[in-house]
């Protein structure tokens, strides 16, 4: 398996790519980590990384809830 690095983001990163404050998706896995996409996230020391995929699958999500 390889690992494409420019498909790694930040939380803070993602959550400004959703349109989101800066602390969204830390908040979000801290408070309903059973709404965070399935190994597409990894916390690594106290920086919580988080794919392209899982952006896109949060969005989806988001934007299903809005309607």
């Amino acid at each position: 398996m390889t690992i494409n690095l420019n498909e790694l983001y930040t939380a803070k990163e993602a959550s400004l790519m959703l349109g989101k404050g800066a602390g969204y998706i830390k908040v979000l896995h801290h408070k309903t980590p059973e709404k965070m996409p399935r190994g597409q996230y990894r916390k690594i020391g106290r920086e919580l990384i988080i794919t392209k995929k899982g952006i896109e699958q949060l969005r989806h999500n988001i934007k299903r809830a809005s309607e």
